[in-house]
């Protein structure tokens, strides 16, 4: 079944519209558009896709110069049974000489079905060949670049960009080494895999082949959509394809035969799809579980920041994300809440400081990559606190000589041998002693909430928390103390709201502003379920307030790893220092504002959030932590810019897009960071696929498993009861994986409880061909 989606993508693409590398974002047909300015996007409520077009063009307009209506936003309802299928593209495979030999036919719903030249309906005992023969044949004599892809389509779509590609019938494990002889004498293949876990199974069978006749090849894969031709319709190129680690073996591994394997068509009769032995019925391929397919980090977004953040990554063998992450909260501590940025009149002014959560694996190296990012502060302040310790010591002397000539003066008060002057006066010296500073303390570790207080108390309000073990993560979530914990002064320092702290020894503490940065890099188990065992943590808003990554974990490390060049270290290193000699040392907040042109762009991207938050908006998910998105790119904005300049006034154009270059990057982290969060780890996808995983070996021998035999192999997993086994089966059964059988009915006056619902399993599962599915990091 063609999707409503899907259709409106197509038509966009076949207009000549271009995409965002999101794929959300188009240009729109009805007006001269420049710049994307439709959004598209599937809905949750009324149509099944949503239409919105930044210049104010009508829906209708939109779909009819697409040459589609108002229904074509509605998914197709399903077929009956005994309607037929509609044929919507036919694809000839040619000989040599560019003879017909078969044709596939592509109909709706999505099937594909193979011809002989003469129209019969079987392939069998025709030679099969690669898509466009006579093409690739006159591009690999000429020693020229061919491209293998997966799809007809595909092929069709790179030949009108004038790039000879091919592919097999049939789809992906298709491929032969009879496929690949066509290719010799090409100076280059390019296998273009699609990104789906059988697309990369393809793309490895391809390489493997191509490998055995000894072809010069590689391994890409899109950087945009699922696959090339969505990577052409955002409007990128063969340079902008993503390198594929090889996966092919060796021709020295020990596993390595030159034995070509079977033919995947033996025993194919040129209709796709396998037949469900328990109905007769023909399965659709399956889809896959859904996972979020989490974006690289822009690394090039932090400008001058970006070598040391890319040198730091390779020398200590840690993702670029975590070291950037480490970088952007050493600035902001580095600052120490003493700049804010006014972004227009009635917008309270931004605080600089930053709240950033990194969820990544024991093996991860979390703490060199903050020690590194650190470093230059906690040097310069263990400078300034020698330099200053005398004349503090002196002052808590004086304090405590003070607080013993205060108790003798209230004593001779009491007694009538001293005024009650007398003792306002040594109440007000000792007041200022108390309000002068103690030693500097920029950054604190593993802190407790109560301690947290009185060490910004003692540095003018501010903190900075930078740590990589979960301690006061849970401290926050109230872990230690029955799921309640006070973190008001947390709320609070993220605006720079005034906190009183009050303290039975010495008297309270008022202080007018507050500014923390946390960045704290944990493992992932710390937070799953948090939405479940602690639902206030999350509607208190302090989840909201975070910057969210999950970076993809990191390949084995080797001991000789590249040092990080001098004049990169030198260079971060002073900057660091400048920002916190000149901004965190004073004493009053200096406020940073937009140029002209910064402020625009900022309120383009502003309208923009507004527009998704609403409730048929891709954003709608996520509308309180969106909420809060533009004021974090704002605050991203003013340190980068006191990064490239530690005197800077003014948040610049090029500065302020360089911080909205980060927002899909944040946005799509941020939704794996609350899908790990939820019910069960993982937005409801992890008990997919462990399911999925287990199908297998509970079905009996006619290939069916029943609810109950499901809802027993997880019997004692937390969270996992008979309503979360029946909706997850439901989901599967909407995603292709399994079919339930009707119950037969009851016969009057039967007794007994109702049977338990029962599956047919797609015999992908009963075969073992499933393909492992990746976790939310899947997508580097």
């Amino acid at each position: 079944m063609v999707s409503a989606l899907d259709r409106v993508r197509d038509a966009l693409m076949s207009h000549g519209s271009r995409s965002d590398q999101t794929g959300r974002s188009w240009q729109c047909p009805a007006h001269e558009d420049r710049n994307p300015s439709l959004s598209v996007g599937a809905g949750t409520k009324g149509a099944d896709v949503v239409l919105h077009c930044h210049a104010g063009c009508a829906n209708e307009d939109v779909v009819a110069a697409l040459g589609l209506t108002l229904a074509d936003l509605y998914d197709e309802p399903a077929q009956k049974k005994d309607s037929r299928p509609v044929k919507v593209a036919e694809y000839p495979y040619c000989d040599e000489n560019g003879e017909l030999l078969y044709k596939v036919a592509r109909y709706t719903p999505k099937t594909f079905r193979q011809f002989a030249a003469d129209g019969t309906p079987s392939v069998k005992s025709i030679r099969r060949v690669p898509y466009r023969l006579p093409a690739v044949l006159a591009e690999a004599r000429a020693g020229g670049l061919v491209l293998v892809v997966e799809g007809e389509k595909d092929v069709d779509n790179l030949a009108a960009n004038s790039v000879v590609a091919t592919c097999n019938a049939g789809g992906a494990g298709k491929w032969t080494d009879d496929h690949t002889r066509h290719l010799l004498g090409a100076g280059q293949v390019v296998v273009v895999a699609d990104r789906d876990a059988p697309g990369r199974a393809h793309a490895v069978q391809v390489a493997e082949s191509l490998q055995r006749a000894g072809i010069t090849h590689r391994i890409v894969e899109p950087a945009a959509g699922k696959d090339i031709s969505d990577h052409l319709a955002a409007g990128l190129g063969f340079d902008d394809l993503v390198a594929v680690e090889r996966t092919a073996p060796q021709k020295n591994d020990s596993t390595y035969s030159t034995e070509p394997p079977p033919d995947p068509y033996d025993g194919f009769d040129g209709i796709d799809g396998t037949e469900n032995q328990g109905g007769g019925a023909f399965w659709d391929d399956p889809i896959p579980v859904p996972t979020y397919r989490l974006p690289p980090f822009p690394t090039d977004a932090l400008g001058d920041l970006a070598p040391w953040v890319r040198a730091q990554s390779q020398s200590l063998n840690v993702a670029e994300d975590l070291v950037a992450f480490s970088a952007l909260a050493a600035i902001s501590a580095a600052t120490g809440g003493r700049r804010r940025v006014q972004v227009k009149d009635g917008w309270t002014d931004e605080n600089v400081c930053l709240y950033l959560l990194g969820l990544a694996g024991s093996s991860a190296r979390k703490t060199p990559a903050l020690d590194a990012a650190t470093a230059p502060i906690r040097e310069r302040a263990g400078q300034l606190r020698e330099d200053l310790r005398a004349e503090v010591e002196q002052n808590e002397q004086m304090i405590r000589i003070t607080e013993a000539e205060m108790l003798a003066v209230e004593r001779a008060v009491s007694q009538g041998k001293k005024d009650k002057v007398d003792a306002h006066a040594v109440l007000d010296d000792l007041r200022a002693l108390r309000d002068k500073p103690g030693l500097p303390k920029p950054l604190a570790g593993d802190v407790t909430l109560e301690a947290l207080g009185k060490l910004m108390g003692a540095n003018g309000g501010r903190m900075a928390v930078l740590e990589s073990e979960a301690g006061f993560f849970k401290a926050c979530a109230g872990l230690y103390g029955n799921g309640r914990a006070d973190i008001t002064l947390i709320l609070k320092a993220y605006t720079g709201t005034g906190h009183d702290i009050e303290r039975v020894s010495r008297g309270g503490t008022w202080m007018p502003h507050t500014s923390l940065t946390i960045a704290l890099i944990i493992q992932p188990g710390v937070v799953e379920h948090m939405e479940k065992d602690n639902p206030e943590f999350k509607s208190s808003g302090f989840l909201n307030r975070f910057l969210y990554c999950l970076p993809a974990p990191m390949p084995p490390g080797t001991f000789d790893t590249p040092v990080v060049p001098a004049e990169t270290r030198d260079d971060y290193d002073r900057r660091i220092r400048r920002i916190f000699d000149r901004i965190w040392t004073a004493e009053n907040i200096s406020t940073m504002h937009l140029t002209t042109d910064a402020r625009k762009r900022f309120a383009d991207f502003y309208n923009e959030v507004e527009h998704r938050k609403a409730e048929n908006g891709d954003l709608h998910d996520l509308a309180e932590w969106a909420g809060k998105l533009c004021g974090q790119i704002i605050r991203l904005a003013a340190v980068l810019a006191l990064y490239d300049d530690h005197g800077a006034a003014e948040i610049g154009d090029d500065t302020m897009r360089r911080a909205l270059d980060l927002a899909p990057y944040l946005i799509h982290h941020a939704r794996a960071g609350f899908a790990l969060m939820s019910r069960d780890g993982d937005g409801g996808r992890k008990l997919l696929r462990d399911i999925l995983d287990r199908l297998r070996d509970l079905a009996d021998d006619s290939g069916t498993v029943t609810d109950r035999k499901v809802r027993e192999s997880f019997k004692g997993r937390h969270g996992v009861d008979a309503e979360a086994i029946r909706e997850a089966m439901a989901d599967l059964e909407d995603l292709g994986w399994v079919a339930e059988i009707p119950a037969p009915p009851r016969r009057a006056g039967q007794r007994g409880g109702k049977p338990s619902p029962k599956y047919d399993l797609h015999p992908r599962i009963l075969s073992g061909a499933i393909v492992p599915r990746p976790r939310p990091q899947e997508g580097q």
